[in-house]
């Protein structure tokens, strides 16, 4: 039987995910560490522990996660490199169970790869399996897939919703469906796992407010009476040649912020909206039994945030 997980680290505690899944562990009684960077100034919530150490440094990893039961995940894509140091961090310190850096789009997805921007994030999936192999059973993991978060991404003006600008960007036929969540939903995914380890051990459980395609988005906002609102098409044809074309001129001027790029957001749309699903950006059939919010707690969303 599953070792029940009471004290969790967390690793990138002051990032946007960090802000709520914190609050979530809190709530649900788990004695959290938050792991920082030497110089964060960061404020954290009241009632964690903070321990201090640099991401290369195994050794003071190791002692940072002391005592754990699971280590989150939760940092920037980028920091993805340091998955190595630390999971050996992790096995020598004891910790039983790793929640990967995912909380975001289907990264285990078969073409996920060829979406071009989850290199980092499948990159530290290939590092796992490998440590996990070599561990005979005492690490397990769980990764977290919950789509887009549509809230949060509407709010900062980078969803195809766009408050600002009282649009909403209908790509291609608009009828490609995507599985999207509050970002809050993040931090209960979290509690539902590590209060249920052994149910969700090795694999990914996929969690999502909504599915929904631009088309119903579009006839939900038309239904609340908002004014002003228009809907502008951009045809999908072409779209992901200019957008790979567009990596590539990153790569080749050796870019090293991809996640704030053109490229970058050009291929989330084509990873989110191809009209074949080929990313598996819509996994309806594949979320946990009972996290279907609802189109009616959509539609307040969607009245709250856009108001």
């Amino acid at each position: 039987m599953t070792k029940a997980i009471k004290n969790v680290a967390v690793i990138g505690a002051t990032g946007a995910l960090g802000e709520v899944l914190i609050p979530a562990l809190l709530q649900a009684d788990f004695e959290v560490t938050c792991i920082t960077r030497p110089g964060s100034q960061k404020s954290l919530p009241a009632g964690v522990h903070v321990r201090c150490s640099d991401y290369s440094n195994v050794e003071a990893l190791t002692k940072a996660l002391g005592g754990q039961d699971a280590v989150v995940e939760a940092f920037n894509p980028a920091a993805a490199s340091y998955q190595t140091n630390i999971l050996q961090a992790a096995l020598a310190a004891g910790v039983g169970h790793i929640i990967t850096p995912d909380f975001s789009g289907n990264t285990f997805h078969p073409n996920a790869k060829d979406a071009l921007i989850f290199g980092p994030k499948l990159t530290a999936q290939r590092e796992l399996e490998r440590v996990v192999a070599e561990s005979n059973g005492s690490l397990l993991w769980t990764a977290i897939i919950t789509g887009p978060w549509y809230d949060w991404t509407i709010e900062r003006g980078i969803f195809w919703v766009s408050k600002e600008g009282r649009t909403i960007t209908r790509y291609g036929s608009g009828d490609q469906k995507c599985s999207i969540s509050r970002r809050a939903l993040n931090g209960e995914a979290l509690v539902a796992v590590l209060s249920n380890p052994e149910r969700y051990q090795n694999r990914a459980a996929y969690f999502a407010s909504h599915t929904v395609s631009t088309n119903h988005l579009i006839a939900l906002i038309e239904d609340l009476g908002l004014e002003g609102w228009e809907t502008v098409d951009v045809p999908f044809d072409g779209f992901a040649e200019k957008a790979r074309a567009l990596w590539r001129e990153d790569t080749e001027k050796g870019v090293e912020d991809r996640l704030n790029s053109r490229a970058y957001a050009a291929l989330s749309t084509v990873a989110l909206l191809d009209e074949d699903n080929i990313y598996g950006s819509n996994f309806e059939e594949k979320v946990e039994s009972g996290w279907d919010e609802g189109e009616s707690a959509l539609k307040d969303s969607l009245k709250r945030l856009l108001a």
